[in-house]
């Protein structure tokens, strides 16, 4: 893991299987998140990309990805389900920035590409924390 967790105040902390689990049920306006990257990969590349939008397209305009990064990954390659990510705004990164359609202008927005990528998703992974509750 290259990710410094020196700054880190507060995150939620994840295994991929609960990751899937939460992002199965996740969408909002028409947008969907989902696991964008092979697992085995993200023992070695040290982070696991989500996909925000549309899965079906790949133009900036409507799907974006994120890295977040992965945080325990000693388990068999054949338990990628166990690989534990960290969810948390800093360590968070947007692979390419959006673009949107403002006065025949295609502008870019990286902040709120990720609050819309983060903030539902956080939201939902509370909200699985305290139902198991």
């Amino acid at each position: 893991m290259d990710t410094d967790l020196s700054e880190l105040e507060l995150g939620i902390v994840t295994s991929l299987q609960t990751l899937r689990e939460v992002l199965k049920r996740l969408s909002i306006g028409g947008k969907r998140w989902w696991i964008a990257s092979d697992p085995i990969d993200a023992v070695e590349d040290g982070y696991i990309t989500i996909g925000h939008g549309d899965p079906e397209c790949f133009d900036r305009l409507n799907t974006l990805y994120f890295r977040v990064p992965v945080v325990v990954s000693d388990f068999p390659p054949e338990r990628t389900d166990r690989i534990v990510l960290l969810i948390e705004p800093t360590t968070a990164t947007g692979e390419e920035p959006g673009f949107y359609l403002e006065n025949s202008r295609m502008p870019e927005d990286p902040v709120e590409d990720f609050y819309e990528f983060y903030a539902p998703l956080e939201r939902a992974l509370i909200a699985r924390l305290q139902a198991r509750n």
